[in-house]
This record gives structure tokens, C-alpha cells and sequence, in this order.
């Protein structure tokens, strides 16, 4: 088998309220599998580095002339993916185009109700795609005949006229066992003057998963990585920590679900890092679980580095905490919120306003909680009803699905999402005096502007955080 010739894209969203953003990870490690299992030709666009996203594909495809195009999306991104897979079919009609990342994870239909996608990959994609890949070069056209394709597990694709499933993947269990990711592939350092999904600011940073899945069940949460907990191991975690000094920067993003699940391991991958002497400003803008960290951890935190830690709370009601299967402990995420507190840990806070059946003595509660803690940040989300979550049928069975959303809707900031048991003038008036009585506090600022990083950054986060967090403001793709 020749060497496989393959396209990666990063689709991103044209217009976002959102500032920062992240390096696409997830096709570096997709990158770096195929370059080890088949020693493939990848090459990668992402939209977030091109000023011309659909030319900069078109100038790939004549270049490079692959053999097959993926395309990684989230479902607010996807407005452009679903515009990139009809540049390649009008650039080159015979070229297959496999579309995966969160968009196709959750509404595979969706994504397969274009005519330019012919595949959908489900789940993680690294084993899924490099799979798909090997068919696709060893079969030729015939790699989309039914019987192909559902040799490959963890794939959607048409059958029929038809979306069907093939059997489901099963997790990658030795993380250990992945190449880091191809970062030689992308001018990663533009990313530095852009800033990342952590508050700290724009800096030279980089991203790093040291844990996949969560075994926690939350109604709102994606599926990408299942529901089980699999972490890479200490030492395997400090040589890719070690690579990234090695490319230029100490300042490190912790993007994993729930990176403190097993809290052992996670004191340990600290003191590896202490051992190394691998310093780092770690950044957890995922969250960590609030109610899981020990008081050890966070000591180890601030020894290693620390730029930002952030916990979601998501609601102070325990009701909706159990309608929500989140069940947090929410007298220990107070205690953990003090710890970060005492040691003047920058900390920021997830809180979800409008969930279904909240009534309005419970989301005001929510707020007070928020106002009254010791947080440095808070952000206050719109919950969305993302398909094949039960948050979509709670959705559905409150008769609050709208009917003329669009993908860029579900950023989670001032969407247009209500499923709460309030009008929509009291929730968006409540959602506005979240953000507006959180930060216009005096002792709050100070905090702010003594512990954080920002500097000159401030009056145009500040500007920001009004025009587009607390607005209901909508956007549209065009």
C-alpha cells in the first residue's frame, strides 16, 4: 500500500463571541497516528490561522492531492465544515470526505444530510479514522459500499438513504501508547497572539490532554470520550510536558474532563513534574472536580505553577443537581473555592442559568452563590440542547426546542436557550444581573487586578465580557 495522502481541517466559526481560542489538538494526535500506523502525508489547515479558510483548502487540495479529507467540528463551527466538504466535492468530486469531532459525534445525521460528507466519525479518531484511511486506500471507490464500512467500527455513514451506525468503538485504553501530537504540522506559535480557553491572557502557550472521559453522567455533556476514566500515566504525561518547554513555553493548558478524578494520580503527575523539575504554569480551563480536589493537590498546584483553575458548579439547587446526574457536593466545592482562595490562586467559576423547570427562586440562588463566593471569575452559560443528549429531551419534553436556531447559537453565551420554568424577560434580566452584579464589585476588581495576569488586557476584557457575554446579542454565519 502506497503511503496514504490525507487532508485534516479544523473548521472554526466565522463569527464567535468567544475571543480565544485553542490549537486543534484533537487532528494533531489523528496526525500523529497516521504518520505511525500507515506512514501517511498529512497535512493540516486549520480556519483559525487562515484569513482564507475555504482558499487555503482549495490550495491543499490541488498541492497535496489527497487521498481522502477529514474535517473536525464542533457544532458551532460546523456552519463553515459544511461549507469546506462542498469546496472539496466542487475542487475534486472523487475525493472522500470524512467529517468527526463533537458536531458529528452528536447529530451524525445532521452531518450525513449533506451530500459532500460521505462518513461520519464517531467518538475518538485516531483508531476510527486511521482504520477508515487503510480501507480507503486498499479498496479504492469500493471503500463505500456498505459492507466496507461497517467493517469499521465507529463510523455513521448512508446506507440506503439512511443513516446507519457500525458497531461502537471501544475507548483507547493505553493512552501511553499514542504519539504526542504533530505539532510540527501547524504554525502553532500564532496561537500565542490569539489567547487560549484559559483567562490568563494572551501568552505562549500550549494544550495537553493528561486524561480522557468522565465516569460522571451529566444530561449536557458531550460523548466524545466516554464515560470512562483513563488517564495517561505520571511519567508519560512529564516527557510530553517536557517537549513542550523544549518548544518554547512553560505555560500549559490542562484540557482534560476531569483531570482530578483519580486524586493519587493526580498528586503524582504533580510531583513528577517537581521531580523533573518541570515548573509550569498550569492552566485547568475544563474544570477540575470541585468537590474531588484534596487540600494536597492544591498545595502541589502552587509549588508546580499555577496560572488559573476554574470548577463548575453549575447550580447550587440540589434538585437540579440530581435532574442534572451531576450531583455535586457543593459544601465541598465552597471549602475548594477557599483553599484556591487562601493561596491566591486565580479561580473562575461555571454556573448554568436557565435550566429546565428552574424556577426563579432557584436561579436567583445560584447568582447569590456566585456573588457571594470568593471567585475571581465567574461565567454564566445558556444550557444547549445538543442532539443525543438528555438534555435535548428535556428540552423537547418542556416544548422549549426553537425552530430557528442556528449552529453558531449554541456557544453557550447569550444564547437563545430557555428551558427554564420563567419568562423570557425575567431569565435574560436575571442572566444580565449575574454578570453585571458578579464583576461591578469593588473588592471583586481588586482581587482581579492583584491576583490575575492581565495587565493591559483589563478594559478591553471588560468591554468584551459586556458586549458578548452578557449580551443576548445573536449572531449569524453567512
Amino acid at each position: 500500500m502506497k503511503k496514504p495522502l490525507v487532508l485534516l481541517v479544523k473548521s472554526r466559526s466565522l463569527v464567535s463571541k468567544i475571543n480565544g481560542t485553542t490549537p486543534p489538538l484533537g487532528i494533531l494526535y489523528i496526525a500523529a497516528r497516521l504518520r505511525q500506523r500507515l506512514g501517511a502525508v498529512v497535512r493540516v489547515v486549520d480556519a483559525a490561522l487562515e484569513p482564507d479558510a475555504l482558499g487555503a483548502v482549495r490550495s491543499a487540495l490541488r498541492g497535496l492531492k489527497p487521498d481522502v479529507v477529514g474535517i473536525s467540528s464542533l457544532t458551532a463551527e460546523s456552519f463553515l465544515a459544511h461549507r469546506i466538504a462542498a469546496a472539496v466535492k466542487a475542487e475534486s468530486p472523487g475525493t472522500p470526505v470524512v467529517m468527526g469531532g463533537p458536531h458529528a459525534t452528536s447529530d451524525p445525521a445532521g452531518a450525513l444530510a449533506d451530500a459532500s460528507v460521505d462518513a461520519a466519525v464517531i467518538g475518538e479518531g485516531e483508531e476510527t479514522f486511521t482504520e477508515l484511511v487503510r480501507v480507503i486506500a486498499e479498496e479504492g471507490p469500493r471503500w463505500l459500499e456498505p459492507a466496507a464500512l461497517r467493517a469499521v467500527a465507529g463510523l455513521a455513514f448512508r446506507c440506503d438513504g439512511r443513516t446507519e451506525l457500525s458497531a461502537p468503538r471501544a475507548p483507547i485504553t493505553d493512552l501511553d501508547s499514542l504519539p504526542f501530537p504533530a505539532w510540527d504540522l501547524i504554525d502553532y506559535k500564532k496561537f500565542w497572539k490569539i489567547g487560549g480557553m484559559a483567562s490568563v491572557g494572551i501568552r505562549p502557550y500550549m494544550p495537553i490532554f493528561t486524561s480522557r472521559g468522565c465516569p460522571y453522567h451529566c444530561v449536557f455533556c458531550h460523548q466524545i470520550f466516554g464515560k470512562t476514566f483513563r488517564a495517561r500515566s505520571p511519567e508519560n504525561v512529564a516527557e510530553e510536558v517536557a517537549m513542550i518547554h523544549r518548544l518554547g513555553t512553560k505555560s500549559i493548558e490542562v484540557l482534560d474532563d476531569i483531570s482530578n478524578f483519580d486524586p493519587d494520580r493526580f498528586d503524582r503527575m504533580l510531583e513528577m513534574l517537581l521531580e523533573r523539575n518541570l515548573q509550569s504554569v498550569l492552566s485547568f480551563p475544563n474544570a477540575v472536580r470541585a468537590d474531588l480536589i484534596r487540600e494536597s493537590s492544591v498545595d502541589l498546584l502552587k509549588r508546580v505553577g499555577v496560572g488559573e483553575v476554574s470548577v463548575a458548579v453549575e447550580t447550587v439547587s440540589e434538585r437540579l443537581q440530581k435532574l442534572l446526574k451531576k450531583n455535586l457536593s457543593l459544601a465541598r466545592v465552597s471549602r475548594t473555592i477557599d483553599m484556591l482562595a487562601d493561596r491566591r490562586i486565580f479561580t473562575r467559576g461555571f454556573f448554568m442559568l436557565g435550566l429546565p423547570t428552574e424556577t426563579e427562586a432557584e436561579l436567583r440562588a445560584t447568582i447569590r452563590f456566585a456573588h457571594a463566593s470568593r471567585l475571581h471569575l465567574a461565567m454564566f452559560f445558556n444550557p444547549n440542547p445538543f442532539r443525543n443528549t438528555e438534555m435535548y429531551d428535556m428540552f423537547a419534553k418542556a416544548g422549549k426546542l426553537r425552530s430557528d436556531v442556528n449552529p453558531i447559537d449554541f456557544e453557550y453565551f447569550g444564547a437563545p436557550f430557555n428551558a427554564s420554568a420563567m419568562s423570557d424577560r425575567t431569565y435574560r434580566m436575571l442572566y444580565r444581573w449575574a454578570y453585571y452584579g458578579f464583576y461591578l464589585n469593588p473588592a471583586r476588581a481588586y482581587r482581579i487586578v492583584r491576583d490575575g495576569p492581565f495587565g493591559w488586557e483589563i478594559p478591553a476584557r471588560v468591554f468584551n465580557l459586556f458586549r458578548n457575554y452578557a449580551s443576548f446579542r445573536r449572531l449569524k454565519e453567512s
